[in-house]
């Protein structure tokens, strides 16, 4: 036994073990090269897919900021016209008296709100954690944060806008079946608090307000869109 393990070991040769382990070991350092290269492959593409979402998140929230500007100049805009006719509904035409009213008097609360889903699905899933540049990600959550400014002063524009008119519709029984909703409006009119509201309308937010929103989305969106398409 000993004699043939003996002649196990002349006929072994260091350079055949050398070689079968440097194949071994480099096969399992190709796998483990491999398994991670999927893996990481993986992980940007759920990256990639979930920066989408945001951006097409993104995208939808850029169009609520688009009608909110667009309600507030349109709402500013009858302001003026009622100011400069001094609050009076007389001479003016009946289909410009229905809209002046259903701009002034329609839409008591907040009509949008922004969308945060794919932002809550960036957050819980860690997402962040497998994106290299980390600035976008800061760029990201800052945008959001600017949206809910945004929001908050669509909050107190709206809030403000109901506790200066809803008093004046109760009191008039605007929305009753038998009452006149023009002549209705035009008794609110008279109203100074009501006045007070309409004349605090074109100060409520400067010119470029909404614009200045509109962009910052705009850059963060083709960010995105560049880096994830």
């Amino acid at each position: 036994m000993k004699k043939s393990l003996k002649n196990r070991f002349k006929k072994w040769n260091i350079g055949d073990y050398v070689r079968q382990f440097s194949i071994v070991t480099g096969g399992v350092l190709l796998t483990l090269w491999l398994t991670a290269k999927i893996a990481d492959s993986a992980k940007q593409r759920e990256v990639r897919q979930a920066m989408q979402l945001v951006a097409l998140e993104l995208r939808d929230n850029l169009q609520v900021i688009q009608d909110y500007k667009w309600m507030y100049n349109d709402e500013k805009r009858v302001a003026y016209r009622l100011k400069e006719h001094d609050f009076s509904l007389d001479g003016l035409p009946a289909d410009t008296v229905a809209y002046y009213t259903r701009r002034i008097t329609g839409s008591m609360g907040k009509p949008y709100r922004f969308l945060t889903d794919a932002l809550e699905m960036f957050k819980t899933t860690g997402i962040a954690s497998d994106i290299a540049d980390k600035q976008i990600v800061i760029d990201l959550l800052r945008c959001y944060n600017e949206l809910g400014a945004f929001d908050n002063s669509m909050n107190i524009y709206y809030d403000q806008r109901m506790k200066a008119i809803l008093p004046e519709q109760m009191g008039e029984t605007l929305w009753s079946a038998d009452t006149n909703i023009d002549k209705a409006f035009g008794k609110m009119l008279a109203s100074k608090k009501v006045r007070n509201w309409l004349g605090m309308i074109p100060r409520a937010f400067d010119s470029r307000y909404f614009e200045t929103n509109e962009e910052k989305l705009e850059t963060m969106i083709a960010e995105l869109e560049k880096r994830y398409q």
